[in-house]
């Protein structure tokens, strides 16, 4: 839905240089789709910081929070999605990996809390993607049956979670991810421009 990529990417980066580190680009890709809680131990396993993985989260969530405020960029294609999906009350959530606070917060930037009809976060599980968790939990909290839903998806391991709860699965990469390998996945397009172009063939009586 939006392009965050960039600005957690920067919040990383802003506590790992207080400790004279840099974020690797290959290490990066890693952690993209992941829960924060993992996204922590996997910088904390490359980079030795006098830091606990809550600690890290912590000040990692403060600067990613004051980067945020300046905006968060929507993905191409994202407006006429919503819209179209509103012209054919189809209703729609999202399953993310960031914490229910982040994902709310972007809702409301996006005057959209109104119009989402579920959120679920990586926060509310147990185990964060790949793993179907969060998306089972979001088809649940839709009141719908999991094969009954399209997943719209930027990275590979949220990719395989959505095909694991058993749903309908696109790749839509972003400008991190378009490198990643989505072979496994059925469809993938270059943006939300096509999913909107193909919507009414992908849903079919499928609710997103």
């Amino acid at each position: 839905m939006v392009d965050t990529e960039p600005l957690a990417q920067r919040a990383w980066q802003q506590v790992l240089t207080a400790y004279g580190y840099t974020l690797d680009d290959a290490l990066y890709a890693q952690m993209i789709g992941r829960r924060t809680d993992q996204s922590a131990q996997m910088l904390l396993d490359a980079c030795p910081l006098p830091l606990t993985a809550v600690e890290l989260i912590q000040r990692k969530t403060e600067a990613f929070v004051a980067i945020r405020a300046a905006g968060v960029p929507m993905m191409p294609g994202l407006p006429e999605l919503v819209a179209a999906l509103a012209a054919r009350d189809i209703p729609w959530g999202v399953a993310t990996s960031s914490p229910q606070a982040h994902a709310l917060a972007t809702l409301r930037q996006l005057q959209w809390e109104d119009v989402c009809q579920a959120v679920a976060a990586g926060d509310e599980v147990t185990q964060g993607k790949p793993a179907p968790d969060i998306y089972l939990l979001a088809a649940a909290r839709m009141g719908m049956a999991p094969e009954r839903c399209l997943a719209l998806e930027d990275s590979a391991p949220g990719c395989e979670a959505a095909l694991a709860a058993g749903m309908q699965v696109v790749a839509v990469p972003n400008g991190f991810t378009k490198m990643a390998d989505f072979s496994f996945v059925p469809l993938v397009v270059d943006s939300l421009h096509d999913v909107v172009a193909q919507l009414d063939v992908l849903v079919g009586g499928t609710a997103v």
